[in-house]
């Protein structure tokens, strides 16, 4: 499907500043791309259906979903985590999409896992930093961004799972993961256990 269809039948089904916010994502990965060496057209189809399932309600998610073997019963009941995962199967059924990459670009947005791709940190990122977003270390995150893609994604795990942990949410497994798993890569041969960024 040509991205020009994927925009005007998101911006029939998301709400005015969730297609806004969209649009500032994909242009925010399509800049990332370039930095990282990825393929473009790949990164803005992730980017413009990341949160193609952000609008549905839950019950339909979970009728989209089906039984999904990462999600535990609590996590099954939260939109924010539930919809990545939805968004996976509404891109797959409605426009065709069926490179992998792009499907798990989408479905990990939120949460994240262990041994990410380029192509799902650039999504996973962009979301966060997008021009729109306001909150929290959000300028701090957005300058790692652009110079080192690990360390932008640890910074903005530690913003996250603060806020997490002062507001009694859910933190998904993949969440420490995906921590663990760019630590260890950035570890690997050097003596000293802390990692600056």
């Amino acid at each position: 499907m040509k991205k020009l269809n994927i925009k005007k039948h998101l911006k029939n089904i998301l709400s005015e500043k969730r297609y806004e916010h969209t649009i500032a994502v994909a242009e925010t990965s399509v800049k990332l791309a370039k930095i990282y060496g990825e393929d473009i057209n790949k990164i803005e189809i992730a980017a413009l259906l990341h949160d193609c399932a952000k609008n549905l309600k839950l019950s339909e998610m979970k009728r989209l979903i089906g039984r999904e073997s990462e999600l535990t019963k609590v996590e099954y009941n939260l939109p924010e985590i539930l919809h990545g995962f939805a968004g996976a199967i509404y891109a797959r059924n409605i426009f065709k999409i069926e490179d992998k990459d792009i499907l798990n670009a989408i479905k990990y947005h939120t949460i994240g896992r262990k041994n990410m791709t380029m192509i799902e940190k650039i999504i996973y990122i962009a979301d966060v930093i997008e021009p729109g977003r306001k909150c929290g270390n959000v300028d701090k995150v957005r300058k790692l961004a652009y110079k080192d893609i690990d360390c932008a994604i640890l910074q903005e795990m530690k913003n996250k799972i603060n806020y997490l942990l002062s507001t009694n949410r859910v933190i998904h497994t993949n969440t420490i993961d995906m921590r663990n798993s760019i630590l260890l890569k950035k570890r690997n041969g050097k003596k000293d256990e802390n990692i600056s960024c």
